[in-house]
């Protein structure tokens, strides 16, 4: 008697790689880490996904607040290089400069809250509010005052 074996795609399905590609077919290869479900070539892709996606010691270092421009400054620089890399995707990279724009407008009028509290004269914040046109209160009109008959009878 010939024994049978069977069809090579139907494989336990514990044994065979979970990764399916964009048509939807299933990766052949043996699994290597149960916990994961993946094969060699896959679990060091997600592996590599993963360490992509931690890239706040990479932008930031060892800043934890952003005080000046300069800590600013830095990261972007830092966000440039890692966008010229591919390891940054565009849209998250324009929501990270976006937010340092923030920061950075915001920044001006902290320090002069911080120079307000230490001084003892009363505070005084000074905005910029750009190209606004200003009404033009140098000129003091004259209007003629136009007096009106009392009432009295």
């Amino acid at each position: 008697m010939a024994k049978s074996f069977p069809n090579s795609s139907i494989i336990n399905d514990s044994a065979r790689c979970q990764h399916r590609t964009d048509s939807g077919k299933r990766c052949r290869l043996r699994v290597i880490d149960p916990r994961s479900g993946l094969c060699f070539r896959h679990s060091s892709q997600k592996s590599e996904l993963l360490h992509a996606s931690d890239l706040r010691s990479t932008l930031a270092g060892e800043l934890t607040q952003f005080e000046c421009a300069h800590d600013v400054n830095k990261f972007l620089s830092n966000l440039l290089l890692l966008l010229a890399e591919d390891r940054v995707s565009p849209r998250r990279g324009a929501v990270m400069a976006y937010t340092c724009n923030l920061i950075l407008r915001t920044l001006s009028v902290r320090i002069q809250e911080l120079q307000a509290d230490s001084d003892d004269e009363p505070t005084r914040i000074n905005i910029d509010l750009g190209g606004l046109p200003r009404p033009n209160r140098s000129a003091i009109s004259t209007a003629p005052v136009i007096s009106t008959p009392s009432c009295a009878s």
